[in-house]
């Protein structure tokens, strides 16, 4: 190169582009050390949210924003590129949770009102993950528990979808331990699963022998024991809950892991009655009818429950060679021996196995009772029987052990009443009510008649000289009693009639010869009267 070319390359004019370049190299490089990296997040719906102006929160302070809303290459969800701030790399973890908050209303009450004024934004939860990373998918509603707060997550199972959200309350004695977290349906299981998560110190009251329930406001049983109702508190009329506890009588136990799996029951009494995984299950063959008996039924032992039905019936799928003609209908219980403890010194399996069977062998039988006639609920009861008859086998059945059974006195007096009522059948029932209605006909018509006698008697008791006879009857009494006493004591009236009586009493007396002599001679008045002579004495023989 010549000394001319080299000294135009070294002009002063190239001073000005190179600055500018400096100039511009320095400006990106301030930029890019001001700023944090670049995410992605996928949402489901990017409503209320605006590129450039939709921040992204943690506790409240901004940490990013979003610069640009697209739609993935399926039209499956939005994507929303967000530029995060300097420093802010280490709450990208891999476990890290983004979501929008907006206004919101659920069973726990109101949320977001302050975003009517200000508008929806992003919202990071930072994860605890070594790992990083720069794409993540947005929650459809916020996480109940922060993920950073001490405790212990656990999963309930039931086969019935409970009146369970995400949100509501998971108690202990009625104090507040924790909340439900999430709820799904495992389709391999085929049973509803619920998160919940135990805040801490409380976790330490799960143990192996917990028993899951659900708690409603409002619950009404109509049990053995009749009708059974029970009001909670005003919050829990609101939505359902869940309660634990270990039941009465049942050691705590050890305390469980992270992620146990706990069976969720329906009510207390449920999980009290029905929460006893160790047993020893019986089929029992019943001759007569279980119309009554359901799953989860007592096994009790001359009062005490001892266990539960399981199955009412049992299904044993038999194959062509099992075939047998159903006479008898197969129930599966099971013997729980912990629901004794307290009472007998040894709760064991195994020790029970062989006690049952010496008491089968000594008349121990199964039968069915009522345990309320009302409510038409059975329970299986347990007692000894001195005629048993043939002695205990050990048979099987399904793979089960049999336990033996008679049948009930309630099938007896069900069948009493059967042939009672036959018999009020064959009664004449027809005839009867014939008679009976003719004689109904005939009492009416006496009815009638003697209607019409009261209606004649009242019209002659209401004519007036009936009415006045009781005035006359009463004149006539006081006449009679002047009367009376016109002849009482020495009046006049009582003299002169003495004189007069006086009279005649001596008149009958001179009358008294006369009337003789007629007599002796009626035609003595005509003629002279004869004189006869005096009686000759006659003498003694």
């Amino acid at each position: 190169m010549s000394r001319t070319a080299m000294k135009n390359l070294l002009s002063p004019i190239w001073l000005i582009p190179i600055l500018a370049l400096a100039v511009a190299l320095w400006m990106v490089w301030q930029e890019s050390a001001g700023t944090g990296p670049q995410i992605e997040v996928l949402i489901s719906d990017a409503e209320g949210l605006e590129a450039g102006k939709t921040p992204v929160r943690v506790r409240n302070v901004d940490v990013g924003t979003v610069t640009n809303i697209s739609l993935t290459d399926d039209i499956s969800a939005a994507v929303l590129t967000i530029a995060m701030n300097e420093n802010t790399r280490r709450m990208l973890a891999a476990d890290s949770k983004f979501w929008v908050v907006k206004p919101r209303i659920g069973r726990q009450g109101v949320s977001g009102l302050s975003t009517l004024l200000s508008g929806s934004y992003l919202r990071l939860q930072p994860g605890h993950s070594e790992q990083t990373k720069t794409r993540f998918e947005a929650l459809a509603e916020p996480p109940v528990t922060p993920q950073q707060t001490p405790g212990q997550r656990i999963t309930l199972s039931s086969d019935v979808n409970f009146s369970v959200v995400v949100g509501d309350n998971v108690q202990y004695r009625g104090v507040t331990v924790g909340q439900v977290e999430q709820v799904s349906f495992s389709i391999a299981e085929r049973r509803m699963q619920y998160q919940v998560f135990i805040k801490e110190p409380y976790d330490q009251l799960v143990t192996e022998n917990t028993r899951f329930w659900l708690h409603s406001g409002l619950s009404v049983n109509w049990n053995s024991d009749g009708l059974d109702v029970s009001l909670g508190s005003f919050e829990s009329l609101l939505g359902a809950g869940i309660r634990f506890a270990v039941p009465d009588g049942q050691p705590d136990g050890e305390p469980v892991s992270q992620s146990r799996e706990f069976e969720l029951f329906a009510s207390e009494e449920d999980a009290r009655q029905q929460g006893f995984v160790n047993g020893i299950d019986y089929v029992i063959l019943l001759d007569e009818s279980i119309g009554g008996l359901t799953e989860g039924a007592p096994l009790q032992f001359k009062g005490v429950r001892v266990g539960t039905v399981l199955d009412v019936p049992l299904r044993w799928q038999p194959t062509r060679e099992d075939q047998v003609p159903l006479k008898e209908i197969p129930i599966l219980v099971r013997f729980e021996p912990e629901r004794l403890q307290g009472l007998v010194a040894n709760t064991e399996i195994e020790h029970w196995q062989q006690r049952l069977s010496e008491m089968f062998d000594e008349g121990l039988r199964a039968n069915i009772r009522a345990s309320n006639l009302l409510t038409n609920t059975l329970y299986v009861d347990m007692r000894f029987y001195t005629d048993t008859g043939q002695a205990y086998q050990g048979r099987q059945f399904a793979g089960y052990q049999v336990m033996p059974s008679m049948v009930s006195d309630f099938s007896r007096l069900e069948e009493k009443l059967n042939r009672l009522l036959d018999k009020f059948n064959q009664l004449p029932l027809e005839q009867s009510l014939a008679d009976f209605s003719k004689a109904m006909q005939a009492t009416e018509q006496s009815a009638d008649n003697l209607q019409q006698v009261a209606s004649s008697l009242n019209e002659l008791l209401a004519q007036p000289g009936l009415q006045e006879m009781p005035q006359q009857l009463q004149q006539s009494l006081q006449q009679l009693q002047q009367v009376l006493h016109s002849v009482d004591g020495e009046s006049q009236t009582r003299r002169q009639l003495h004189r007069t009586l006086q009279n005649i009493e001596q008149l009958s007396r001179d009358l008294k010869p006369f009337v003789q002599q007629l007599k002796e001679q009626p035609n003595a008045l005509i003629f002279a009267p004869e004189k006869m002579p005096d009686p000759e004495p006659k003498a003694n023989d």
